[in-house]
């Protein structure tokens, strides 16, 4: 007869070590054994008079039970075999997925962002579960576990910030060459500005403040705009300021040179294309320098750089009063030859000097005005009754004074409460214009000027501006109501006009046809008829003049019909 130890010793062999491990050392194991004895126990207890059902609780324990037990056992072992499989598979799958689909995630946007290792864009959800789910099919090994697969790779994109993506050199590359030379002059400079902004994003702690130009504010504007669109990351230039604050520490203030006659149009389409890779890159030098202020201490090796980014820190006021003094200011005594009564500057001149002097270093304007005459006051001779100092003069005040003086006997402020008939409309010079007829009054009148006459637009508008606040400049570009009696635009447009109706006339007489007169062929004309004269109107002032001169007679809004000619 064949015991059930000897059964279990020679059909299930497995169920029988495991047994007698676990009787030799697992204690617990025991305490089941035990449990297991019980309950057979009092089966047999309860079925004592039953001897079918303990026959049958003795077929199943020794025939029924090992057999299920085995069975279970093979079945738990080809599970976990498989479980082992398809985790192993699941890993390899989601490194390489992730690997060739850079895929990553920003909490504060609830974007996803993809890198083709050229530049970055804002990818949706659908679009990386469609990826992956064709993927897993394409692959089978995973299609039953395609469900939890989306769900763990998914997890692992969420993990991978993006500012944790390090860029390729192709990306850096593209970003420099945006911003150099197009905001910056140097390459350097495009590496600092971009770690400040890096330091912002990753929310480094930094006291200092970037002074910069007013005019470059609207071009932050823009930055901290689609940072925020893209990334949902808010004011990213917030310790960008465009004016001084005496209240500031000069060690913790820092020169940022921008260039401020950038198209905002061209920095707006460069942001739309290229915002997320700007915002990567400024991310990604921040921790490559650790710091801006590391960069620039450390590691810029560029002595222009350092001098100009650090130079409220490396000089205080006094340094910088005396720098404009020794750059912008001659005394009686170092020049030659000239009589002591022809050198003064009045205060209002002598403010323009100092705006020009810190507008040709790029300086901010840390000394208040009253601070600045209180130092000038002390150091020159000075006449508190016609506000003018004396004994002194500027290389900046011949040109400034002989243009003062062209604009007083040469430019003429429309007023419409005379009867000057100049003024049937609103007439306008443009600032080129403006530098023309300055150097033809210079030339004409012999001044003695080291430039011959030659005047920059930057400082036309300069002069103006300062000089007369209450001048309307628009754009930069059109001087509004105002004329020279240097040249009458009004009557060169009257005789180019009066010449073009003649010539439409006889050639209708001779063609008997009659045709409208395009603006174009208008201005054409008149660019003829002035071929021998260097004064030449802008068609923009030639069309202004015509639609309010000709308002009757303006059709299809740019021609001029027949009837003007034909009477």
């Amino acid at each position: 007869m064949i015991t059930n130890i000897d059964y279990y010793k020679n059909n299930i062999k497995p169920l029988y070590y495991i047994i007698i491990k676990m009787n030799t050392e697992d204690i617990n194991d025991k305490e089941s054994i035990n449990l297991c004895y019980e309950s057979i126990k009092e089966l047999f207890s309860l079925y004592k008079q039953n001897p079918y059902i303990k026959s049958r609780i003795n077929y199943h324990i020794t025939h029924l039970l090992p057999t299920t037990l085995y069975n279970e056992y093979k079945i738990k072992q080809q599970r976990n075999l498989r479980l082992d499989y398809l985790t192993n598979e699941q890993q390899q799958f989601i490194q390489f997925f992730l690997s060739e689909h850079k895929y990553y995630y920003l909490q504060n946007s609830s974007f996803f962002y993809f890198y083709d290792n050229i530049t970055y864009s804002i990818v949706k959800e659908d679009i990386i579960l469609h990826k992956l789910l064709t993927s897993i099919s394409k692959d089978r090994k995973l299609m039953d576990w395609k469900y939890r697969t989306k769900i763990n790779i998914i997890k692992q994109i969420k993990n991978r910030n993006l500012f944790n993506c390090i860029p390729e050199t192709e990306t850096i590359q593209n970003v420099l060459n945006l911003l150099y030379p197009l905001l910056f002059k140097d390459k350097k400079q495009v590496k600092y500005f971009l770690t400040i902004i890096g330091d912002n994003i990753l929310k480094k702690n930094n006291d200092n403040i970037f002074l910069i130009k007013p005019k470059t504010n609207k071009l932050l504007s823009e930055l901290n705009a689609i940072t925020y669109i893209k990334t949902g990351l808010s004011n990213i230039t917030h310790n960008f300021v465009t004016k001084f604050n005496q209240k500031y520490n000069y060690n913790n203030c820092r020169l940022i040179k921008i260039n401020n006659n950038v198209q905002i149009n061209n920095w707006k389409n460069i942001l739309s294309t290229h915002g997320i890779d700007i915002i990567c890159v400024a991310a990604h030098y921040s921790k490559r320098f650790e710091s801006s202020e590391n960069y620039i201490q450390n590691i810029i090796n560029d002595e222009n750089i350092y001098n100009y980014t650090l130079f409220l820190t490396n000089n205080n006021q006094e340094d910088i009063f005396n720098n404009f003094c020794n750059h912008s200011i001659q005394e009686y005594n170092n020049i030659d030859n000239q009589p002591k009564s022809n050198f003064s500057i009045n205060w209002k001149n002598m403010h323009y000097i100092w705006k020009l002097y810190i507008s040709k270093f790029s300086l901010p304007s840390t000394i208040l005005l009253n601070t600045l005459k209180s130092l000038l006051k002390d150091k020159y001779q000075y006449d508190e009754n016609i506000d003018t100092f004396y004994n002194i003069t500027s290389p900046y005040l011949p040109c400034v004074s002989n243009f003062l003086l062209f604009w007083d006997k040469t430019i003429i402020v429309s007023n419409i409460n005379n009867n000057n008939p100049l003024n049937d409309f609103e007439q306008e010079i443009e600032i080129d214009e403006i530098c023309y007829l300055f150097k033809k009054w210079t030339q004409e009148y012999n001044f003695n000027t080291l430039s011959n006459g030659n005047i920059y637009e930057n400082d036309v508008i300069k002069i103006l501006k300062h000089f007369f606040s209450s001048i309307e400049i628009v754009e930069n570009k059109y001087i509004i109501g105002v004329y020279s009696n240097m040249w009458n635009k009004n009557d060169d447009i009257n005789n180019s006009l009066n010449q073009l109706k003649e010539f439409y006339f006889n050639k209708s007489n001779l063609n008997n046809n009659f045709e409208h007169i395009h603006f174009d062929d208008a201005y054409n004309f008149y660019y003829k008829y002035k071929n021998n004269n260097n004064f030449i109107i802008s068609k923009r002032y030639f069309e202004k003049y015509l639609y309010l001169n000709l308002s009757q007679y303006i059709i299809h809004d740019n021609f001029i019909d027949f009837c003007w000619y034909s009477y």
